[in-house]
């Protein structure tokens, strides 16, 4: 679509920003703000294995229950859940760019300052803090590619995007393997001062919200950033830029409640939240469950090595059938077979089909997670995209903080190993549920939403 400057002497045009983005074609522009979110989206796939690969050492340096653990493992969720709330308007109303600096600040220094604490309280109030500023990274870094992709390989990109949190669970394992048994615990929280080198790409690079430049009248920054997402478009002083009818609207928590938003929304965040207790239950406690089953430190190391690197199969396959078949169809799928495949697992005891089965779980499980992403950010408009992904993260994130503590309850009471395993293979079929009774809002061919918003 080729777009050019209108004369100084006639009207002033019409500019549709988000159609000039998602008719263009992928480039430089797309790939290095898609390079920064990947980067930083690692920032939570790390966080959420390492806490469970320190698990049985920890235990041992703090002397601490099951239950306990399990408490210890909820407060960073419990961060999460004000985080999200709070990050997600914030990105709407000040911007995502700002949101994702100071989110990836405060995560990246107190979760390097946990491995200097020395009490469980200590520990736990600086996961706290750190969950606050991871939750407003995720759904924020998810609406940037969301808005700043072509629309044709839009759910390839968003489902790529959450490979992020494969790659932190990776390097978590690697990490831990390589230090955990001779140095301990605490240096592998030290890996996450790392990550600060990333907030002047952050600063450089990542583009801010269309929305926040609209208010803030910027018009020749909005003709820079189209003219460089799609180098057929030749900005002109007079041009007038708007959204298309489905992405006008104002960003507050009403507006997720209004003109047919109410259904997904609520239904979005039953999804989030059981989702989230599946994948934050079952990481904190694979490690341990694998030595309750006589398997070694090492041992248990590599099954969650096995399972997260699982995204190598999973996010390529559902990104390209997202974009194939529609998310909501792939997302219903991909839970189904999570489901099923957990189920399977407890019944195995031979490492290598072990190693095997848990690899083809987590590339379902993986590749879910992406489709989630990519169903729920298309499903709002631009205005409040961040506001309404921040509101079903935060409350999905309830589900996190009890994941844990259900896992810790199982182990207390002496539930088997198996049916640890069962337990959490269940709850994929509820998020099937939710997500087979949600409306398909995401955008048509045309560019506007269903329904006629």
């Amino acid at each position: 679509m080729e777009v050019t400057a209108v004369p100084a002497s006639s009207a002033p045009r019409s500019v549709v920003v988000n159609d000039v983005i998602d008719n263009a074609r992928f480039n430089s522009f797309f790939g290095t703000s898609f390079a920064i979110c990947l980067a930083t989206f690692i920032c939570d796939g790390f966080d959420i294995n390492v806490f469970g690969l320190v698990v049985p050492v920890l235990m041992k340096d703090m002397k601490l229950s099951p239950a306990q653990v399990g408490l210890l493992g909820s407060y960073g969720m419990a961060g999460m859940i004000f985080g999200a709330f709070l990050f997600g308007m914030l990105a709407d109303r000040i911007g995502r760019k700002r949101t994702v600096i100071f989110g990836t600040l405060i995560y990246c220094v107190f979760t390097g300052i946990v491995g200097f604490t020395r009490t469980p309280f200590e520990f736990g109030i600086c996961r706290f803090v750190a969950g606050f500023g991871l939750a407003g990274l995720v759904p924020v870094l998810i609406a940037t590619v969301s808005e700043y992709s072509p629309r044709r390989i839009r759910a390839t990109l968003i489902t790529f995007l959450t490979s992020g949190m494969a790659f932190g669970t990776v390097i978590a394992v690697l990490v831990s393997m390589a230090l955990l048994v001779q140095y301990g615990w605490r240096v592998i929280f030290y890996v996450t001062f790392i990550p600060l080198i990333l907030i002047p790409l952050q600063m450089r690079f990542l583009p801010d919200s269309m929305a926040l430049l609209m208010k803030q009248g910027k018009k020749e920054e909005i003709g820079n950033i189209l003219k460089r997402a799609n180098p057929e478009f030749t900005p002109a002083p007079e041009d007038k830029y708007e959204f298309n009818v489905f992405n006008k609207g104002k960003a507050s928590i009403a507006s997720l409640f209004q003109d047919g938003f109410a259904k997904n929304t609520i239904l979005f965040c039953v999804m989030l939240f059981v989702n989230y207790c599946f994948i934050y239950g079952f990481l904190v406690w694979l490690p341990k469950l694998m030595t309750l089953q006589g398997w070694s430190v090492s041992f248990s190391l590599w099954f969650a090595l096995t399972y997260n690197f699982g995204f190598v199969l999973g996010i390529p396959v559902y990104g390209w059938a997202a974009d194939q078949y529609g998310s909501k169809k792939v997302l219903i799928v991909g839970l189904v077979v999570t489901g099923v495949l957990m189920c399977f697992f407890s019944t195995l005891h031979n490492a290598v089909l072990m190693s095997f089965m848990l690899f083809i779980t987590g590339a379902a499980q993986h590749g879910m997670q992406g489709a989630v992403s990519s169903y729920v950010s298309q499903s709002y408009p631009l205005s409040f995209r961040s506001t309404g992904m921040g509101f079903a993260w935060a409350l999905g994130r309830f589900g996190g903080t009890m994941g844990p503590i259900v896992g810790g309850l199982l182990l207390t009471y002496k539930v088997s190993v198996p049916m640890n395993f069962v337990t959490f293979g269940c709850l994929p079929f509820v998020s099937a549920i939710a997500v087979l009774l949600t409306t398909d809002f995401t955008f048509s061919r045309k560019g506007e939403g269903a329904g006629g918003h």
